[in-house]
């Protein structure tokens, strides 16, 4: 039977292991153009490790923004013409 004292600790241990996995199926999912600093392999050993400190290193400092990586028209946004009625 679980005491009070536990359940704090269990679900500490559940949110770190799901942040964990988050990271890794992101990380897995990031396309190569928008991984920064080290390749995407590195990323993926160090997140597979499991630490929370890895997956918060790759939320914060992974992967590039999707406004840097956009090109061409689609990424520039316009304003509608003032002219146009």
């Amino acid at each position: 039977m679980l005491h009070m004292m536990d359940l704090p600790t269990l679900v500490l241990i559940a949110l770190s292991a799901a942040i964990s996995l988050w990271a890794l199926i992101d990380c897995a999912r990031t396309p190569a153009d928008r991984v920064r600093f080290v390749p995407k392999l590195l990323w993926l050993f160090c997140l597979l490790s499991g630490s929370l400190f890895a997956a918060l290193v790759w939320f914060y400092l992974g992967k590039k923004p999707i406004a840097d990586t956009a090109k061409g028209p689609a990424a520039q946004r316009t304003e509608p013409s003032a002219h146009v009625r």
